[in-house]
This record gives structure tokens, C-alpha cells and sequence, in this order.
């Protein structure tokens, strides 16, 4: 019933510890979800990879002594991570591309640079970490962090489902969420009350509506709470606004974006000429038909991709979502993605580390 957020739990590094605790483990949250724990750097540097993403990790001094733990619990498109290192360290993701972080120190402080900001984050001050820019995060020895991952291609469908269209460009957020603020304390409330009612018996966790409750909970709050480049969108009910062809003809396309009888089928399919539902879309969505269509292809092809079976070909993929040519899918793809197709193939065939 329960999920933790990799399958590959380190059960090697689950070791004795006769000395003292660097850190007292009693007030940590997610007891109940241990997912390993160690004190080797390599150890802990491909765990966190596989949770998250691989990166470059160091202690900032030689000699330290680390005491790595983390428990983790998925609820779907988000999970929630509670990590600490025992000793100062330096992270070096590079770009997340894939989700979004949320990290609110419980002790102790992390600076974060998240393309060009930095975020000296501790507790009462979260940091946001958006997919498209490359992070360095310095943690100092009694840093110890509760943190969110969510899903950037649920937080896309989550932000388009409230807009009334998809988003043409990644969301970016303010990398400071202040959590006293009146906004920062609704984010607050919500992780305290998950993280307090999760547990390996929770009744949160015995039903997948229950699951998808508090998942669709966590993202669409965090849209509503932090400024990002869409908050306007969201003052503006679209959704209630637009004429029902064009929200019919956003979900035809999101069902099949390789719309194999093209715009002036799916107009006839809606009743409609193509002109008016290229006028509808200008009107209420500020866009064209053909680009939500876009959207929707290379969303389809990146989880296509990430998920694939052995034998997979990028062209394979291309061409089910409707690109005909490859070396504009691949263009646009990386323009959207930051990396290329086959990047995106390579990495779902990698095997654990």
C-alpha cells in the first residue's frame, strides 16, 4: 500500500551506530518512511540520485563525519523528503528538469543559488527551486530539511487545468517562500498536517482517492501561495470564460495530441470552423491552437520517453505523438526540456546506481 520514492532502498547501508547520534532522530519527520541511512559520501551521493537527481556532493571540510539519513514518502506526482547530512556539504544538481523543490530547513541553515538568486533558507524561510535552472546548495552542519518534489509535468497539467491553457514556457518561481507571511503559512499548515498524519497505518495512505486528495492539495497550493510568471493567469478565471468548444477541443488534444486528422478535422469533429476555433483560442487563451497542441505533443513524448520499454526509439516516440519531422521534435523538444530526446530515453535505461 505504501510507496517510498525509489525502489531501490539501500538496505546495506542500515548499519549499527555505536557512538553518539550526530543528530537526534526523535523530533525527525517521516519516521515512519526510513529510507536509508549511512555515512559514506559516495553511498549517500547515489541514493540521493535516484531520489532525486544525480549530482556532485561534498563535505565542505576534509575529515567531516557525516551521518546521512533520509525518509521519504510518495503520494504520486509529490513526495515528501526529510533529509539531513550530520556535517557541512555542498550539492551540485545542475538543472532539476524533471520536478520542483521545496525545502524548508527544520534546523540549522542551506544557501541555495538557484540560477542567478541565492536563498539563505532556514527554518521559516523555505526555498523554491524551479526545473529549468541549475542549483548549488550549501547545507551547514546542523541543517536538517523537510522538503517537497513535485512532478513538473503535474504541476504543468495542475497550472493548465486552472488557467484554461497550457503553459508555453516553464513555470519560474520567487526562489523565497517566507513562511510567516500570510500565503507562507497556509504552505506551512498543509505540510505539517501531511507530514503529521503520514505514517505506515495513516488512513491517508489506504485509499488512491485519499492519496490524490493530498497530492492535488500540495500542488495546487503551491501555485496559489508563491508568484510565479503565471500568478496573473491565475486572477483571471479563464476556464469559466471560454466557450465550451475550446475547452472540448483542449481536452480532444490533451487525449491525442498527434491529431491524426489535424486542426480541420477536430474542428468538424466540434462543430465548429476552423476559424472560429482559431478565434477562440486567440480570444480566450491568448494563443493558437497549434500551440497547445505543441505543448501537449512534447509533454506526451517526455513521459513516453521516461517511461519507455527496452527497445524504444525516439522515433518511435516522435512519431506517435505526431512529429513527422524529427530534427524539428528534437529542437523543440530541447528548447522545452533542456535536454535532447535521447538524453530524456538514455536516462530511463540507466539501472540503478
Amino acid at each position: 500500500m505504501l510507496e517510498s520514492c525509489t525502489e531501490a532502498p539501500l538496505s546495506e547501508s542500515r548499519r549499527d551506530y555505536p557512538d553518539r547520534e550526530v543528530m537526534d532522530p526523535s523530533n525527525s519527520p517521516l519516521t515512519g518512511f526510513e529510507l536509508f541511512r549511512t555515512r559514506d559520501a559516495d553511498e549517500a551521493r547515489r541514493a540521493f540520485g535516484q531520489l532525486l537527481a544525480p549530482h556532485a556532493m561534498r563535505p565542505a571540510r576534509r575529515g567531516a563525519r557525516l551521518d546521512v539519513r533520509c525518509h521519504a514518502v510518495s503520494l504520486g506526482d509529490a513526495s515528501l523528503i526529510y533529509a539531513q547530512y550530520g556535517a557541512a556539504v555542498r550539492l551540485e544538481p545542475g538543472a532539476l528538469g524533471s520536478f520542483y523543490l521545496v525545502g524548508m530547513p527544520v534546523s540549522g541553515v542551506s544557501t541555495i543559488r538557484c540560477g542567478r538568486s541565492e536563498v539563505v533558507s532556514r527554518r521559516g524561510v523555505a526555498s523554491v527551486q524551479s526545473c529549468s535552472q541549475p542549483v548549488v546548495a550549501d547545507w551547514d552542519d546542523d541543517c536538517r530539511k523537510l522538503s517537497v518534489k513535485i512532478s513538473r509535468a503535474a504541476l504543468e497539467r495542475r497550472l493548465a487545468a486552472m488557467i484554461g491553457r497550457a503553459p508555453t514556457q516553464p513555470i519560474e518561481f520567487d526562489p523565497v517562500l517566507d513562511l510567516g507571511g500570510e500565503t507562507g503559512r497556509s504552505w506551512s499548515r498543509l505540510v505539517e498536517f501531511v507530514s503529521a498524519e503520514l505514517s505506515p497505518v495513516s488512513i491517508y495512505l489506504k485509499s488512491p482517492l485519499a492519496r490524490r486528495l493530498l497530492d492535488d492539495a500540495l500542488i495546487s497550493t503551491l501555485l496559489m501561495v508563491q508568484p510565479h510568471n503565471y500568478s496573473l493567469a491565475l486572477e483571471v478565471d479563464a476556464g469559466a470564460a471560454a466557450p465550451g468548444f475550446v475547452r472540448r477541443a483542449e481536452e480532444m488534444i490533451a487525449a491525442d495530441p498527434a491529431l491524426p486528422d489535424g486542426l480541420a478535422g477536430l474542428a468538424v469533429q466540434l462543430g465548429v470552423s476552423l476559424r472560429r476555433l482559431q478565434a477562440g483560442f486567440r480570444r480566450y487563451r491568448n494563443s493558437t491552437p497549434i500551440e497547445f497542441v505543441r505543448v501537449q505533443r512534447l509533454a506526451k513524448a517526455r513521459e513516453a520517453l521516461a517511461g519507455a520499454q527496452p527497445g524504444t526509439r525516439v522515433t518511435d516516440v516522435a512519431l506517435g505523438v505526431g512529429y513527422f519531422h524529427l530534427g524539428r521534435f528534437a529542437a523543440e523538444y530541447k528548447a522545452r526540456y533542456g535536454e535532447s530526446p535521447s538524453d530524456t530515453l538514455a536516462r530511463s535505461r540507466r539501472p540503478p546506481a
